[in-house]
Formats: structure tokens, C-alpha cells, sequence
């Protein structure tokens, strides 16, 4: 059995026989919202889901494409003066593992996505802990998620 946490991302392995409680019940990617014995509760999904049912999502690009990186370890350098903008930071939605916010976070000199590979991590929830662990950050999201 995986290490599932609360707020980790995982998908059913077969989607078409759970209630899904959101618009866009194409995207099989969901949040553990809790746990109890041997069972997990997802968000936009009812009911209780018996650890069988599901599975960790691989990072390839395919599966894991709908989810996004938003880093809530935000560097606030800028002065801003009265009557000025508020500068705002926009969203990128695209593919996390290819975005620009997660490739520019460096640690040892290195990118996540080098770390990630250098760790051996294979699934989205792996990079999860490995964010949380590392930064205290987890910063992915799963995108058109309502």
C-alpha cells in the first residue's frame, strides 16, 4: 500500500463507478480530504473510498497533466508606495513540471524537476511529501477542480 497523506492527490482506477461531485468529472485526479481504517475521503467525490479502489498518479505528462504549480512561498521585495498599483503575480496554469515557477525554484544549485528525478520519484503524490519536506511548500494544484 502507498504512503497516502490528507491532501495528497491519487485517482481511481476505475473512475465510472464513484459519484463525482464537480462540473468537469473527466479529470481523475483527487484530493484525500481524510482517512479512516483502510478507507479514504476525497474531496468532489461522496463517500467513503476503499484504499483498493485507488491508485498514485505517475508523473508523465499524460495522467498528471491537469495539475499546476502555484508556490505559496512568495518573495514580497517590492516597496509599494501610496496611490501606487499593487503589483499581482499571475497564475500560470500550464503543465507544473514544465512551468517556469517550478524550474526556477533552486535548491543545491539544481531545479525541482532535476531533484525530483535525482530522489527517484515516480508519483505526483511522491512530490507532494518531497515539496512539503523540502520547502514546506506544497504548491500543486489540480486545475478546473470544481
Amino acid at each position: 500500500m502507498e504512503d497516502f497523506r490528507i491532501g495528497d492527490f491519487i485517482r481511481f482506477k476505475n473512475v465510472k463507478q464513484h459519484l463525482i461531485d464537480r462540473i468537469n468529472d473527466d479529470i481523475n485526479i483527487f484530493e484525500i480530504s481524510s482517512i479512516v481504517d483502510g478507507n479514504v475521503e476525497l474531496f468532489k467525490c461522496k463517500g467513503m473510498i476503499p484504499f483498493s479502489d485507488i491508485e498514485p498518479i505517475p508523473v508523465n505528462g499524460k495522467d498528471d497533466f491537469q495539475i499546476y504549480y502555484c508556490s505559496t512561498n512568495v518573495c514580497a521585495t517590492t516597496v509599494i508606495n501610496p496611490y501606487t498599483p499593487i503589483p499581482l503575480l499571475k497564475t500560470d496554469y500550464s503543465y507544473y513540471y514544465d512551468s517556469y515557477s517550478f524550474k526556477i525554484n533552486t535548491y543545491l544549485n539544481k531545479n525541482l524537476p532535476e531533484l525530483i528525478v535525482e530522489q527517484g520519484i515516480k508519483y505526483v503524490h511522491e512530490i507532494q511529501h518531497y515539496l512539503l519536506e523540502e520547502f514546506n511548500d506544497n504548491g500543486l494544484i489540480i486545475k478546473n477542480n470544481f
